[in-house]
């Protein structure tokens, strides 16, 4: 790449092709600082892990855990990396080529997670769980769930089934009750660094905006506390099946039939969720980061 075209992306990083000038000139020198910190506290030695294609936000898990164990990230493909992170935010992925270029000299965790819709979550959950969410509206009795296929849309509304008829681009399963009391609604939100960790973030949040993303308060649990060994077990072995080497699950337990589902992937994680204690949020952090760094 030639030096007028980097100027034009970024020297440490890719920026967007729209990003304004200044503003890439900022994100460069806030990044070559932080690279030249890491450096020295590493003893002169370069740690670096490759992001790509997409740079992670300052509220990733995953920007956290590697500030908190002095590694830079960066989405441009240098000489030397020691790990690689398929970063690219969307719900069906097609900018892996680089990445399985590279996968023959080092690890990279999430190559082949490329599909994280709520269609291919149902599926690898019945052909793991034997059992599964959706429901064909148009001849179930009950209360239906309509959701948007697309990840993160969080727009989900509730309906009285049977349907005269379902749109496109969305998604019906069936009502999972989740909730903690009359008031409140509980998600667990599960880690995963190839495989589950030893811990859980349980979500509380009003029961009238049981879909939105406004947690109201935070926990942090054994993960033994929550499931038992066979569910720790099938939660593995979906995570293989969906080709999830890093990112989190959103799991609901049916007060109905006792049985938990895993209802979201997401395979660019934010977190910790909000209102987290904070000295429990940085305890995770560290967790996440020292099993994203047993991986290399």
């Amino acid at each position: 790449m030639s030096l007028g075209e980097s100027l034009k992306r970024g020297i440490f990083n890719r920026y967007h092709k729209k990003m304004p000038f200044f503003e890439r000139l900022l994100k460069d020198l806030s990044h070559g600082f932080i690279a030249l910190g890491n450096f020295f506290k590493n003893g002169f030695q370069r740690k670096r892990i490759l992001v790509h294609p997409h740079y992670p936000s300052r509220g990733s898990t995953l920007y956290k855990a590697a500030r908190k164990l002095n590694y830079t990230l960066s989405n441009k493909v240098g000489k030397r990396q020691e790990l690689a992170v398929y970063w690219e935010y969307a719900t069906y992925r097609e900018e892996f080529q680089v990445l399985e270029s590279l996968a023959p000299k080092i690890p990279v965790l999430n190559l082949h997670s490329r599909d994280i819709s709520k269609v291919a979550v149902d599926r690898a959950h019945l052909q793991v769980f034997q059992y599964n969410t959706f429901v064909d509206a148009q001849t179930y009795a009950g209360k239906i769930v309509q959701k948007n296929d697309v990840n993160a849309i969080h727009d989900g509304q509730i309906l009285q089934g049977p349907l005269a008829k379902t749109e496109a681009g969305f998604i019906y399963q069936i009502l999972i009750d989740n909730s903690f009391d009359e008031n409140w609604v509980l998600d667990i939100r599960v880690p995963i660094v190839k495989g589950t960790l030893d811990f859980v973030y349980l979500k509380y949040r009003d029961i009238k905006e049981r879909f939105k993303n406004t947690t109201v308060k935070t926990e942090v649990k054994p993960i033994t506390d929550i499931f038992n060994a066979e569910e720790i077990q099938l939660i593995n072995q979906f995570c293989q099946t969906m080709h999830l080497d890093y990112g989190e699950l959103d799991v609901l337990r049916n007060k109905d039939d006792g049985k938990i589902y895993i209802v979201d992937v997401n395979n660019t994680p934010q977190g910790p969720p909000a209102n987290t204690p904070k000295e429990q949020g940085k305890v995770a952090i560290e967790k996440i980061g020292e099993a994203v760094l047993r991986s290399i």
